[in-house]
């Protein structure tokens, strides 16, 4: 009698944690799938951006595609939050002709506004263009 009992427990028990982990383990894949960019030939895009003390601007971003892709074309800006919107202030491009671009830049920037960095990565194979993607960053008070 009492294996019967422990083992009617045992079943209840694994009738409830069952589908609360099954439903744990669907959410994290939705979630997951859905963070994540839907890339198919860039297969990173990073992007830094900060402010000195002393009002210098500094940015880094990184685009890598896969190997079919010869050419890589940056596009970065600063942005100015002024009078209600954003305001570009200055543009940068970098051109790569390999599967992979990088842009570094520093700009002074003048004290009380928000400053963010918009960045836009681009790749082509033989000047047909395959895919492009965006970045706009978090601002910084200076």
């Amino acid at each position: 009698m009492r294996k019967r009992a422990a083992a009617l427990v045992l079943s209840l028990l694994i009738l409830c944690v069952a589908p609360m982990q099954a439903f744990a383990l669907g959410t994290n894949q939705v979630t997951n799938s859905e963070i994540g960019p839907l890339w198919v030939s860039i297969t990173e895009f990073t992007n830094s951006f900060g402010i000195s003390g002393g009002g210098l601007a500094q940015f880094d971003t990184s685009l890598y595609a896969r190997s079919n892709i010869n050419k890589v074309v940056i596009n970065a800006s600063i942005q100015q939050y002024i009078n209600g919107s954003w305001q570009t202030i200055k543009s940068w491009t970098s051109t790569s002709y390999s599967n992979s671009g990088y842009l570094n830049q520093k700009w002074y920037v003048v004290s009380g506004y928000n400053y963010r960095l918009v960045s836009n990565g681009a790749v082509y194979q033989n000047d047909t263009l395959v895919e492009q993607t965006s970045y706009t960053g978090s601002s910084y008070w200076y």
